[in-house]
């Protein structure tokens, strides 16, 4: 009888332990905002609040702890201080102290999205204090912005970002696109906000720039590259100077100038079955890509669909030839409710 009863339970415990070890496994890495994360989890980067891709506006002080991560973190008191960067990833989380003293509505705007998070509680060090997950993979602008404070201060320890990710230089222009003319290529790129003026770099083979040019800091929408030669392919990048020092470089753009005049872009196919697809988004900024008729049918169902009510809310487009630098694809995520209209300009056969 006991032997039975021996028998039973062991079995019934190994059953329960084989029901709760992946539940156990599931929970190792699943870290909640407000919890205490010492060290990123599987898959993340951490980067330190000094690290020279952050940029603070205002008034802000170094401080100095044995339990913020690497020591230090960074705080003000000042309301409307502002901390920007950018990164290239998927995935964003900020490390800060959580306190009694802190606000409950701190601003941050990822690529013109804005949200509140709050730093207000007990006291507990590298909390994580907000979390962002499921952005489209590329590069976001981040703006994090201090509330009105009656006292007390806000204060960030750390930023996490994908393991695969890079923190960006805030100042770099991005999303650089360049379209043939007659002996001459047009370049356009995202407006830097304090940018003081622009340098083109430029030649006839990807990674090695010959030629410079200088562009006004109002230049970004329409910089012409003239006296080029027709039938040579052309490769461009773009820094911004702000404050006198130069940005990193933009993503690489190509074109070819073919003669006969009018404006076309690069590359220029003579048959059908391939068009220009403008997308002008909410901005005003306008976003062009030469594709096949497949591909630009594809992105007028998605967009047909989700009008209706179904699908994503992101649309992946294919850069092709800009597929430059140390990534092995490049594609630009076009947002439903960010486009304001979309043009098709079909070759002809």
């Amino acid at each position: 009888m006991n032997i039975r009863f021996t028998k039973k339970f062991g079995i019934l415990f190994g059953v329960l332990l084989f029901v709760m070890v992946p539940f156990f496994n599931s929970s190792s890495y699943a870290a909640s905002v407000e919890q205490r994360l010492a060290e990123p989890e599987e898959g993340w980067e951490r980067y330190d609040d000094g690290n020279k891709s952050i940029e603070y506006l205002g008034s802000w002080i170094n401080d100095y702890f044995s339990e913020e991560y690497n020591s230090t973190s960074k705080y003000t008191t000042q309301s409307g201080a502002q901390i920007k960067f950018s990164f290239y990833g998927t995935k964003l989380r900020l490390i800060g102290t959580r306190y009694l003293d802190r606000p409950t509505n701190v601003q941050i705007t990822i690529d013109n999205i804005d949200e509140v998070f709050s730093q207000n509680g007990t006291l507990l060090r590298q909390n994580l204090s907000y979390e962002k997950t499921g952005l489209p993979e590329g590069r976001h602008n981040v703006t994090i912005t201090v509330p009105q404070l009656t006292g007390g201060h806000y204060d960030l320890d750390a930023i996490d970002i994908d393991k695969n990710g890079k923190l960006l230089d805030v100042n770099t222009a991005a999303n650089l696109t360049a379209k043939a003319g007659d002996g001459k290529v047009t370049l356009k790129w995202d407006q830097i906000e304090n940018a003081e003026s622009y340098t083109v770099k430029y030649g006839t083979e990807s990674g090695k720039y010959t030629e410079t040019a200088t562009a006004t800091k109002d230049a970004y929408g329409n910089f012409i590259i003239p006296s080029l030669t027709n039938g040579t392919k052309y490769y461009f990048v773009v820094s911004a100077k702000v404050n006198g020092v130069d940005s990193e470089y933009s993503n690489e753009a190509s074109a070819t100038p073919l003669g006969g005049g009018g404006s076309q872009p690069d590359p220029e196919p003579t048959t059908g079955d391939r068009a220009i697809l403008v997308v002008t988004m909410t901005t005003g900024l306008e976003k062009e890509f030469d594709l096949s008729m497949k591909e630009v049918n594809d992105f007028i169902s998605w967009y047909e669909s989700k009008q209706a009510g179904s699908g994503s809310a992101s649309y992946a487009i294919n850069k092709h030839d800009n597929n430059k630098g140390p990534f092995s694809s490049r594609k630009d995520y076009m947002l439903f409710d960010r486009i304001l209209t979309f043009e098709v300009s079909e070759y002809s056969k």
